[in-house]
């Protein structure tokens, strides 16, 4: 069969969103990637830190049985009737290449397609925010997975064995290796960021899996590195870079990403290629705008203004007047700038968010002491009247005939924690409630 232009995925095309570490400056592409199975464990653990990709074998128990065709096409000739025939016809493209950037490991794997899988499985292998659908090149999972176009239906690839899908990836495994040597490293995280050459290999590994099978075509002119962006065109770089924080950074390392080359003609006109083919973008935004801020900081610390003033308590209190909060910025740049520091993101918006912060402390510390005083004054006044009740009690214990009280004042006052005297105006009081209830009769 002749080959037709290149495939193009249907649908929306959702971006990476797991970060993943890339491999060392030290490793180069070209390494002839290690084969392995499950039986070679020991081989495995020995090569996998001396090559760049290992080829893992799938073993025909990690796999389930391929759909029976015949039981499909009797249940579509059936319209249905023939039921056992519904789950064949319905398995889908279950059969996935597998490259777990971390592990540095390719491989074939095939879910079990016989067990339904909802939207909402969030423990699902291959993770759905690894997919191979690039079109925002800002994260690279920790697994990326490319589902093979075949089907019992098409004539151009069926379903693959677990030899042929082992004998796929170790084909695409130059590929692959490719994707992970070229992937480039965000300064100051973990994270690693896409460049033209390993996008590139995802995308021939993608053709690769069309069921027209399609070859490489190797580094895409329509995708173009940063840097080479800026080579062509410096007044692309803006100096206000060099001051955004991770957040401000990583919208403006989207921002290139997507309008980049739109918004800049001049890049692909130099560049030799139109911008308005599918899927021009630049690339390495991210690994580069953090690269590049930290050459301006020239060596001295970064810091986000907001962890700064938390640092600095002194120059912000909740009693900052609105005077006074206009002035913090340059103190805080005075104060930084003595500190080689160099301050991140919005200054004069990172202090009012600081000032409002410390006063809904002080609202907390408020509503916390009104609840407080009267929870006390309520357990206040209902020991009171179990202090008189009682007290009243202890009184009324006193013998009449000999006139001597059972407990003395001064002792009734040191255990109810009041006055003597104060007992004996209530010793008094009962005592007059007494005689008006003896004349009265």
């Amino acid at each position: 069969m002749q080959h037709r232009e290149e495939h193009r995925p249907d649908g929306n095309e959702q971006p990476d969103h797991e970060e993943a570490p890339g491999p060392s400056a030290a490793e180069r592409p070209g390494t002839v990637p290690t084969v392995s199975s499950p039986a070679d464990g020991a081989r495995d653990k020995a090569t996998s830190t001396s090559s760049a990709l290992i080829v893992r074998e799938t073993m025909a128990d990690q796999v389930p049985p391929p759909p029976d065709a015949e039981k499909a096409r009797r249940y579509l000739d059936s319209r249905g009737e023939y039921a056992e025939g519904h789950i064949h016809c319905g398995a889908g493209h279950y059969q996935k290449l597998v490259l777990d950037v971390r592990r540095r490991e390719f491989y074939f794997h095939c879910y079990d397609w016989r067990v339904p899988r909802g939207p909402d499985d969030t423990d699902r292998f291959p993770p759905v925010d690894g997919v191979w659908a690039p079109f925002h090149w800002l994260r690279v999972a920790d697994i990326i997975f490319w589902t093979i176009d075949s089907h019992y239906s098409v004539e151009e690839r069926p379903y693959l064995t677990v030899d042929e899908g082992n004998a796929f990836a170790r084909e695409l495994a130059p590929l692959a290796e490719a994707l992970v040597l070229n992937l480039r490293a965000v300064p100051g995280t973990d994270a690693y960021d896409w460049s033209a050459e390993s996008a590139s290999a995802g995308m021939d590994i993608q053709s690769a899996c069309s069921r027209y099978r399609y070859p490489p075509r190797g580094r895409r002119p329509e995708l173009v590195d940063m840097a080479e962006a800026v080579s062509v065109q410096p007044r692309l770089v803006q100096d206000r870079w060099a001051g955004l924080d991770d957040r401000q950074l990583d919208e403006e390392a989207e921002r290139l990403n997507r309008y980049g080359l739109h918004l800049n003609p001049a890049i692909a006109k130099a560049l030799g290629f139109d911008p308005g083919l599918h899927r021009a973008s630049l690339l390495g935004t991210r690994a580069w705008l953090y690269a590049h801020r930290r050459e301006a900081a020239a060596g001295r610390q970064t810091q986000d203004a907001a962890a700064f003033f938390a640092a600095h308590p002194g120059l912000i209190t909740a009693d900052t007047s609105a005077a006074e909060l206009a002035t913090v910025p340059e103190t805080a740049r005075a104060v930084a700038e003595a500190e080689r520091i160099v301050l991140l993101g919005d200054t004069a918006y990172a202090a009012l968010v600081r000032r409002e912060e410390l006063r809904e402390e002080v609202l907390g510390e408020l509503a916390r002491y009104g609840g407080a005083r009267v929870a006390t004054e309520a357990a206040a006044k209902s020991y009171r009247s179990a202090v008189y009740a009682s007290l009243y009690r202890v009184l009324s214990w006193e013998d009449r005939q000999s006139g001597e009280p059972a407990v003395s004042d001064a002792d009734l006052g040191e255990l109810a924690h009041i006055s003597g005297q104060t007992v004996a105006g209530l010793r008094e009081q009962l005592d007059a409630g007494a005689a008006e209830k003896g004349i009265h009769g």
